[in-house]
């Protein structure tokens, strides 16, 4: 059933289906956060990947990694994804990793826009730094090799549709630029 927001923007497109807006970046460049405010200012729902695999394995992401391995996980992620993006018009978050799994990328540029929040290793250092039970794979990490870490996902990120660099602007911002972009894209 539709929510009357989403038949109000459904009925503004004459019908057509609505894009998802989904997020992709490296940890800790704010994908949960700056969705759940876009999701807000916009009236949709937000979805994660990663908490939509912790509810459905009834544990966190990186306990599962570490209790049944990576393979598990991918398996996990892949039926995340696919589920999620059967979904239209709602922001999506993703894990980290997410887009170097063509699968993935493949579901989720179906039916949506891919939007890359991008970020200097030292914002990544500043945002995850108390964090780090959640992300023990960044467990001392030097910038150097955080550097190293976000320099070899680029290639799965430069697959995006739209690139927003979050390093400067307050959080507001970058989700006013989300907005101006989907709006935009949705009116062509």
């Amino acid at each position: 059933m539709l929510s009357r927001n989403k038949k109000l923007m459904l009925d503004e497109r004459n019908g057509e289906n609505l894009k998802n807006i989904v997020l992709i970046g490296f940890m800790g460049v704010g994908k949960t956060t700056i969705g759940k405010r876009v999701a807000a200012k916009l009236k949709i729902d937000f979805y994660d990947t990663d908490e939509a695999i912790a509810k459905c394995e009834k544990m966190p992401v990186h306990v599962l990694l570490k209790k049944k391995g990576p393979r598990y996980f991918e398996g996990a992620q892949r039926f995340a994804v696919s589920t999620l993006a059967q979904n239209e018009g709602v922001i999506i978050s993703t894990g980290g990793d997410t887009v170097t799994d063509e699968f993935n990328v493949a579901e989720l540029q179906k039916n949506g826009i891919l939007v890359w929040l991008n970020a200097t290793p030292e914002t990544v250092y500043k945002n995850t730094r108390h964090s780090i039970s959640k992300r023990p794979e960044l467990e001392k990490v030097t910038l150097t090799e955080l550097s190293e870490m976000i320099k070899k996902r680029e290639p799965y990120y430069e697959k995006a549709d739209i690139v927003i660099s979050v390093d400067h602007d307050s959080i507001d911002d970058v989700v006013d630029k989300i907005v101006t972009e989907y709006k935009a894209r949705m009116n062509k």
